[in-house]
């Protein structure tokens, strides 16, 4: 059964960023330049980053409300991403992954709302390296709508209709059905498709296994 979107701010336990209500004015959004370098330039087409023909496809699972896994994008994805998607042999999709007991966040679905205008990887890797705006109240869509206005080229007016749409709400719920179905532990996880197979690493992998598996699933090992 579908959920309010109000009611997704509520209850997420352990790894929610919400904390509450009231509290101090938010921080200003930061390190959208780092971000920009990473991203900017390379194709996306919603939750695809990447040449639509490369031979490779990384599925990044993880959870945009989630503290340790904001950590695995920014140290463990963001490198990987860097150094070879604009080498056209590896592209990336994201799948909404929650590791709480909700399987939509608002978080996800203002990424897939961002999406709808290819921008999602810059809007969740920014959400990600912003989890002080929700410091001392609840995340509600105020802060996703600072994230947004923080993305660059992102029509926010667009975004915030999008956001509204249930269709974006829908496709955050495949992402976590696609999660259900491969049996996935509530950690952040790695599906990894290439010429040579396809390897599943799970329990927030190094950045060393994925690039691991890379080699093996492109056939260069």
């Amino acid at each position: 059964m579908l959920l309010a979107l109000g009611a997704l701010a509520l209850g997420y336990a352990i790894y929610s960023l919400s904390v509450g209500e009231g509290g101090p004015e938010p921080a200003t959004v930061g390190g959208v330049n780092d971000v920009q370098r990473i991203f900017g330039g390379v194709p996306q087409e919603g939750a695809r980053l990447g040449d639509e023909d490369a031979p490779v496809t990384v599925n990044v699972f993880n959870d945009v409300q989630c503290a340790p896994c904001a950590d695995f994008e920014i140290d463990t994805i963001d490198p990987i991403i860097d150094e070879r998607v604009r080498s056209d042999d590896v592209a990336f999709e994201f799948r909404h992954f929650s590791v709480a007991q909700n399987d939509t966040t608002l978080g996800a679905i203002g990424a897939e709302a961002a999406g709808r205008q290819d921008r999602q990887w810059q809007y969740l890797d920014t959400f990600v390296r912003n989890q002080e705006l929700a410091e001392g109240r609840a995340v509600d869509e105020d802060i996703l709508r600072e994230v947004a206005e923080a993305v660059p080229e992102l029509d926010v007016d667009r975004w915030e209709s999008d956001f509204g749409d249930p269709s974006s709400e829908e496709l955050v719920r495949d992402d976590a059905k696609l999660a259900f179905d491969l049996k996935l532990p509530a950690e952040p996880a790695v599906v990894i498709d290439g010429p040579a197979g396809e390897r599943q690493l799970i329990e927030t992998p190094s950045r060393n296994e994925i690039e691991a598996a890379i080699a093996q699933v492109s056939g260069s090992d």
